[in-house]
């Protein structure tokens, strides 16, 4: 039959190549990602132990990257400046929510700078452009959680680092399992790596995590366990949700800034979601979850 004349080379050839590829593409990605991490991680660690403007200073940044990505992946056709303008304000709103540690009625700036930043791209561009709001949010939430939990008086190196480190052991151990274990999708339409073999890991790893960190700060570790085990779903739930935008907008990474790693918001969607619930609780109990009981 003609149509045959296209077929696959005997003996899977073809497909041997193919694989091999995908193989060679991956190993190469690996090396990307474990160099990127040897080189980002030091600095980063030496800042959280620093804190104060130092921690700050590294927060900051971290929102303006998140918003200018968030910027570039709505609204690819903006410009350099309105991206630049997303990464300044969130920037911006990091630094006024710090301040107003010691002058809380600089507060009312965090509802007037968004505003102030849509309605100059409104004269920018000539359009509204209210897609690029929620990237404020998303930069700003997560990366004051941490500040503020990282200047606690009581543990809050610590809990930063544990919630920080924990979503990073959650993501290898999830990967880990799920290419060990495979079995059953959660959400393949969205994520179609994502099994319930990996969350099961993902959580099995950050409560071990947790439970290494009770025992070295001489408190007891099942309470932590559970928490590091929640922690594991709520940072899964943020991976999904920013996977799901990802489709919804048909781009495979959400930048290219860390070689091996995609974007900022691929490496921190699930500090997005956990810092700022983890804060928010750690807000209402007064007291770092490290140092919650059981009444």
């Amino acid at each position: 039959m003609p149509g045959q004349t296209n077929d696959p080379a005997p003996g899977d050839v073809g497909s041997g190549t193919k694989q091999a590829t995908a193989s060679d593409g991956r190993s190469r990605e690996l090396v990307l990602r474990v160099v990127s991490s040897l080189v980002i991680l030091p600095p980063i660690i030496v800042l959280f132990w620093l804190g104060e403007l130092y921690f700050l200073a590294l927060v900051a940044l971290l929102a303006a990257a998140m918003a200018w990505e968030w910027c570039t992946l709505v609204s690819p056709d903006s410009s350099s400046t309105i991206r630049r303008l997303a990464g300044l304000t969130a920037a911006v709103l990091v630094g006024v929510a710090a301040f107003s540690f010691q002058q809380p009625e600089v507060l009312l700036l965090l509802g007037v700078l968004p505003l102030v930043y849509a309605a100059t791209v409104r004269i920018l561009t000539g359009v509204w452009i209210l897609k690029l709001l929620p990237g404020l949010l998303v930069a700003f939430c997560p990366a004051f959680a941490i500040y503020w939990i990282r200047e606690m008086p009581d543990l809050g190196l610590e809990t930063a680092l544990w919630l920080a480190l924990s979503v990073v052991v959650t993501d290898v151990a999830a990967y880990a399992a799920g290419r060990t274990i495979g079995g059953l999708k959660i959400w393949p339409r969205v994520s179609p790596n994502k099994t319930w073999a990996g969350l099961i890991g993902g959580m099995a790893g950050s409560g071990c995590f947790g439970a290494l960190l009770a025992l070295y700060i001489g408190q007891a570790p099942w309470l932590v366990v559970i928490a590091g085990a929640v922690i594991a779903i709520i940072a899964q739930a943020g991976d999904f949700a920013e996977s799901a935008l990802k489709r919804y907008f048909d781009v495979k990474d959400s930048g290219r800034l860390i070689p091996g790693h995609g974007g900022i918001l691929d490496r921190v969607d699930g500090q997005v979601t956990v810092l700022p619930l983890a804060a928010a609780l750690m807000l209402l109990s007064g007291k770092s979850i490290l140092l919650w009981t059981w009444p």
